[in-house]
């Protein structure tokens, strides 16, 4: 797993907050929008970055009753191995038949993508990665040029969401955040996180890097 991948969107998530009635541009910090939890394939410490670390702490096993609305897909190296997991891509399909909104960082698209959750569906991946994406399913409708696709209905508040590689998910997570619950509370996170948000997913200015893949 890719330290990025999951700790940007996850601070996203974090510092939104429901924004001041009063004063718009002041969230409020004792009003959280999300919780976050952690599930894997077993429970405890994990290594990222390719096994250099550090961990993270996996709360909740695929097998455990855990309710959520949003599941991450982080990527990185491990996906290479994960996705000839056939246990686990099972396990993962069942988890993001749990969830409303799936949402994938990086090479985790092509985690999703062995699922067959994405067949007939358009969405994007690392660009570094694109070539390994492409063979993870030739159903998928992969599209090169976007820093992320996003296909949850914001009415119904389900569908899938994916994004790049490592800091397109938060850009990704920001722009579900403003989809979900107003622009304002993700400017608002977004200037917590003193982080300058990219609103216009439609270009990635590194999908160059797959379009030599």
């Amino acid at each position: 797993m890719a330290p990025l991948d999951l700790w940007g969107p996850i601070q996203a998530f974090q510092v939104a907050f429901a924004a001041n009635p009063n004063e718009p541009t002041k969230p409020d910090s004792s009003k959280p929008l999300y919780k976050i939890i952690t599930i894997g394939k077993t429970k405890g410490p994990i290594a990222t970055g390719s096994g250099a670390g550090p961990a993270v702490m996996v709360d909740h096993s695929f097998s455990d009753d855990v309710e959520y609305d949003i599941l991450l897909i982080p990527g990185g190296q491990g996906t290479r191995d994960l996705v000839n997991d056939a246990g686990f891509i099972d396990s993962l399909k069942a988890a993001c038949g749990k969830a409303d909104i799936i949402a994938t960082v990086c090479t985790g698209s092509g985690l999703l993508a062995r699922t067959g959750i994405l067949d007939d569906k358009e969405a994007t991946s690392n660009k570094t990665a694109w070539s390994w994406a492409l063979e993870q399913s030739s159903k998928v409708k992969w599209n090169v040029e976007p820093r992320w696709v996003d296909l949850v209905d914001a009415e119904a508040q389900t569908g899938i969401i994916t994004s790049a590689g490592v800091s397109a998910g938060i850009d990704m997570a920001l722009a579900l955040i403003a989809k979900l619950d107003g622009d304002q509370v993700a400017e608002n996170a977004s200037v917590i996180m003193e982080y300058t948000r990219l609103k216009d997913p439609a270009k990635d200015e590194f999908s160059y890097l797959g379009a030599k893949a």
